[in-house]
């Protein structure tokens, strides 16, 4: 989405602005229904207003690789393809050309960037050269797992009695679990709410602020 158009962003800020939001509040039967449709209309509203642009990228492009080696490329191929030889050497020999010179400058940049201190772009920039991806975390919203903690914990909740003990006895009852075994099983959920909406923070940015907005449902 383009956000630089100023134009777009105003024609987004006076639709945000001249929309009637007690509209959704009187519609919703409860405060998750109140915030999807709010939500949903502030990212139609977007959709409307922002104009976009679709870019094609691959998972093997080099940061160094411009939209101008593309170009290259597909003459090269193009070359092949038809056959004719000198043509083929012509666009291969441009095309390796503007290889070395691409990577000459992406290098010029990198040295820029080192000596400007922005270490943060230096290392951005040798994690697309080197196509490195941190692993992401393993989730934790696995019910078996969830399962398995609470059949742990809750070992510490059973009644045990010994093989020789008299089961009318009181005196050779196990003692009751403290309290803090409870409380750490009862604060283990077998599964989490997800929310049920999502929007983009820039959204939000430009949508206005409600003007105490009553959260009585149904009124």
């Amino acid at each position: 989405m383009n956000w630089s158009n100023r134009e777009a962003v105003e024609e987004l800020r006076d639709c945000l602005g001249s929309t009637d939001w007690d509209t959704f509040r009187t519609a919703s039967n409860n405060l998750d229904e109140y915030t999807e449709a709010v939500t949903s209309y502030i990212s139609f509203c977007v959709d409307i207003c922002i104009p976009t642009r679709t870019r094609v990228s691959y998972n093997n492009d080099k940061p160094w690789f411009t939209a101008r080696l593309r170009q290259l490329r597909l003459e090269k191929e193009r070359a092949f393809k038809s056959g004719d030889k000198d043509r083929l050497r012509l666009a291969r020999y441009t095309f390796t050309k503007a290889i070395k010179e691409a990577k000459r400058q992406y290098s010029e940049r990198l040295e820029q960037q080192v000596s400007a201190n922005d270490s943060a772009s230096v290392w951005r920039g040798l994690r697309e050269i080197t196509n490195y991806k941190t692993k992401s975390p393993h989730s934790m919203n696995d019910l078996r797992l969830t399962n398995d903690l609470n059949e742990f914990y809750c070992r510490f909740d059973r009644q045990w009695n010994s093989p020789d003990s008299d089961p009318d006895s009181d005196s050779h009852t196990q003692p009751p679990p403290n309290s803090y075994h409870i409380s750490f099983i009862s604060f283990i959920q077998p599964e989490q709410r997800h929310p049920p909406f999502y929007s983009r923070p820039r959204h939000l940015q430009t949508a206005p602020a409600p003007h105490h907005t009553s959260l009585h449902f149904g009124e």
